[in-house]
């Protein structure tokens, strides 16, 4: 069996179908039909934040920074006796994945848990926001700014989350989010 970090080379009678999509950055990602799984899964209920919260909690703030999580979805295991389901096929043979994939009306869910489970405590003392795979850092000056930015920057180390800094915005008077 051929080990990779998101995928499997694995067999199994359960295959979807994929093509590739545009990113907003006009990368390629590859997409997955899961409909038909989709209809059978329990839907996570796990609860996204509601914009007009995070809208409120950034009003006191003066300067706000942007991380965004590289690849987020693949941050989270797939449980062992799932991954058949995400199984796939690409000219190089067939595939399951081993982290959570795009496409899954379950990954949002799964992963907002995961990310606000690690962010917890620094979102109860207004660190942190979380939204998915961005999170955004509100402070009261640019040094507070920079202490918050550390702290995050060590939990995101601590979990082996990937920043994508291409995407970031550090200590900015206003967001483009």
């Amino acid at each position: 069996m051929a080990q990779r970090r998101h995928y499997t080379s694995e067999f199994c009678g359960i295959c979807k179908s994929n093509r590739n999509g545009k990113k907003k950055d006009g990368s390629s990602r590859m997409c997955i039909d899961y409909r038909k799984l989709n209809q059978k899964l329990v839907k996570d209920k796990f609860p996204l934040p509601i914009i007009e919260d995070v809208l409120d909690t950034l009003q006191e703030a003066k300067v706000y920074s942007t991380l965004d999580l590289r690849n987020g979805f693949f941050h989270v295991d797939v449980d062992e006796d799932c991954r058949k389901y995400t199984s796939f096929i690409v000219p190089d043979g067939q595939f399951e994945f081993n982290k959570v994939p795009f496409g899954l009306s379950t990954s949002p869910g799964v992963f907002q848990r995961y990310v606000s489970s690690i962010f917890r405590d620094l979102t109860r003392k207004g660190i942190v926001i979380s939204y998915l795979d961005d999170l955004v850092i509100p402070a009261k000056n640019e040094q507070e700014g920079l202490e918050k930015l550390k702290i995050i920057f060590e939990v995101a180390k601590k979990y082996g989350l990937e920043i994508k800094f291409k995407k970031c915005q550090f200590l900015k008077r206003k967001l483009n989010f």
